[in-house]
């Protein structure tokens, strides 16, 4: 999709931040499964905002296009790390590449006229392998791009969380430690995974078990003592032929010894771009979807940037003004990183002007 399509927040130094609101085809394809009961009128509203903060240089990205394949809402945010030239590179290009999967799967499928969507697609029923496959097209893509590229930046790299969304489905696809929640009336909700290997729990104790199966290792809570995340796009030192030169480099910057060195053995990558991906239903209580990098959660947790938002919702306020606000906080709470937030409004404007003058049972 050309780039004038895209509605993104480019990261400076200062506080950015925009909003928007589109309605998605009235008629979804019948062949979704387990699709939620269509909901006459629903609006989906999206706001941006991104803040360098107190970094020297601004890494993260936020960007959506709001009429993807099978007129899916799409957004990410990306964080960068050692540069912004993988960050950079994945917002003009991961879309794109994800788009062309759903063109490949609809060339093998087959369904009836009516559920072609706009531009004749056969929208597929599942999108777990769509975008599994989507992510570690673009990481291969992003790697030989780095080759090419001049002075310190090709050794980047970069996380991501991306979201599609209808008013049947969400579908969260990660690598990193950006985070994307759903509140509900019940709660909020953690849609994805965070791939570190510091601290405890499930998800460190398999990253690490995957890790040295590859033949790496964690020391303090990072890869081979280096790198702090477990997933990513780029980060070519951790990758294929990179690993030669970051096993050289760490002996020669001190992180681990010769003799240590010898004796490591790599069968595989320790570091990988394979998402978690998660395909949920669209139900009657889910109000709006939090996506951000790391520097808005270092500070704030899932339920507090939910509380966040739906105050501001309520008061009539926009998705961007719900954004803004959260980057707000994060830097009164005096993050250390950069900041980028989309918030994803399910309800609509109506909805929510309608909530103020109701009861509100059930809200965390």
């Amino acid at each position: 999709m050309p780039v004038s399509l895209r509605h993104a927040v480019r990261p400076t130094s200062s506080l950015r931040a925009s909003t928007n609101a589109i309605r998605p085809a009235a008629v979804a394809p019948t062949t979704l499964a387990n699709a939620a009961p269509e909901r006459e009128g629903l609006e989906i509203r999206y706001g941006i905002a991104s803040v360098q903060g107190p970094r020297d240089t601004m890494e993260d990205v936020a960007y959506a296009v709001p009429n993807g394949p099978c007129g899916l809402f799409y957004c990410s945010v990306l964080d960068g790390h050692a540069g912004v030239a993988s960050a950079r590179y994945l917002e003009q290009h991961l879309f794109d590449t994800i788009a062309d999967a759903f063109k490949e799967d609809a060339q093998q499928s087959v369904c009836s006229v009516e559920d072609l969507d706009e531009e004749g697609l056969c929208c597929p029923i599942a999108l777990t392998s769509i975008m599994t496959s989507s992510y570690q097209s673009a990481d291969k893509k992003l790697l030989t791009w780095l080759k090419k590229q001049p002075g310190p930046e090709r050794e980047s790299g970069c996380t991501a969380t991306s979201v599609l969304v209808d008013q049947y489905r969400i579908v969260v696809a990660n690598v990193g430690d950006s985070r994307a929640v759903m509140s509900r009336t019940s709660g909020p909700i953690d849609l994805s995974v965070e791939h570190r290997v510091y601290g405890s729990g499930d998800i460190v104790e398999r990253e690490t078990k995957r890790i040295e199966a590859s033949g790496g290792w964690v020391d303090d809570g990072r890869v081979c003592g280096i790198l702090a995340v477990s997933r990513a796009f780029g980060d070519a030192a951790f990758k294929g032929e990179g690993l030669k030169k970051m096993l050289k480099d760490g002996v020669r910057d001190g992180y681990f010894t010769a003799e240590f060195a010898k004796g490591v053995s790599f069968v595989d990558d320790p570091v990988i771009s394979r998402p978690n991906v998660l395909e949920t239903s669209v139900t009657p209580e889910d109000e709006f979807v939090v996506v951000a990098t790391d520097g808005l959660w270092d500070v704030v947790s899932s339920k507090e940037g939910c509380e966040f938002v739906r105050k501001d919702l309520r008061k009539g306020q926009s998705p961007e003004q719900a954004a803004k606000r959260l980057i707000t906080i994060a830097e009164r709470r005096r993050t250390q990183d950069n900041v980028a937030v989309v918030v994803i409004d399910l309800k609509g404007s109506d909805w929510w002007s309608q909530s103020k003058d109701k009861k509100m049972f059930g809200l965390f």
